[in-house]
């Protein structure tokens, strides 16, 4: 048991920025608790954005409900979260607070993004 390792979770993943034409985007580990994942997500946004982007309290974190696909939930919390982590298929969208839209449909990037990869 002591080397016994679950298998990873892996999500596919969108960053959309506040002017929406700037967005990061591809596969990311879903690690073990919601503070973790939010640092992956930092890291990825201070590295390809750079540091000044990279504060996590100007973002949400949503994940797309397959079975709504127009509705963005919010993971708020670790409880949320792995019930996310343990979905079959798993979509997270991460916006600027700027963004007032929570329809895929009204944000295109986040759209074409997701019609693109079902």
């Amino acid at each position: 048991m002591n080397n016994f390792q679950p298998p990873e979770v892996t999500a596919n993943f969108f960053v959309l920025d506040k002017d929406e034409s700037t967005w990061i985007h591809g596969w990311i580990s879903m690690e073990a608790s919601f503070d973790e994942f939010l640092s992956l997500i930092q890291g990825e946004i201070e590295y390809s954005w750079g540091l000044e982007y990279a504060d996590m309290t100007n973002y949400l974190i949503f994940h797309i409900d397959l079975e709504d696909k127009n509705n963005l939930k919010e993971i708020k919390d670790d409880e949320y979260y792995l019930y996310v982590r343990q979905l079959q298929e798993i979509y997270i969208v991460v916006l600027h607070k700027d963004i007032e839209f929570r329809i895929i449909e009204n944000i295109p990037p986040v759209f074409e993004w997701f019609m693109g990869t079902i």
